[in-house]
């Protein structure tokens, strides 16, 4: 195997593993479960950019990912679409410069996203396997 296509199934199971602990945090701690799917969407868009051969950095906004590909790409509006995902990076693991914590996410929004993602990331490796 090709290290792009090892670099992409990487990215592929670390997305897989983020959504296992989000569920596993979204009952007792859903402000974890939420920065956990930030990041499988996140490793799910690294994964598209990889098998576009498109460099990305160390930045975790969503929708400059979907900027960063070819502009006929048949992923960049569901990339776009992970944008709501991408505050999550921080958002929920440090507090405020007021020293405030920012209100925890709902668990059942956050079991949507699971979902969601969870589908997102089945799409993605039919995609890829093409």
């Amino acid at each position: 195997m090709s290290v792009r296509k090892d670099r992409i199934a990487a990215f592929l199971q670390l997305a897989e593993e983020e959504l296992l602990a989000a569920g596993l945090l979204v009952e007792q701690a859903p402000r974890q479960a939420a920065y956990h799917c930030q990041q499988s969407a996140e490793k799910i868009a690294r994964a598209i950019l990889t098998d576009a051969d498109v460099a990305f950095g160390i930045g975790h906004n969503l929708a400059r990912m979907a900027a960063a590909l070819p502009e006929d790409h048949a992923w960049i509006e569901k990339i776009r679409d992970l944008d709501r995902h991408s505050p999550a990076a921080t958002r929920y693991r440090y507090p405020s410069l007021a020293g405030k914590l920012f209100e925890s996410p709902n668990a059942q929004r956050v079991k949507k996203d699971i979902a969601e993602l969870t589908h997102l990331l089945r799409e993605a490796i039919d995609f890829l396997k093409g």
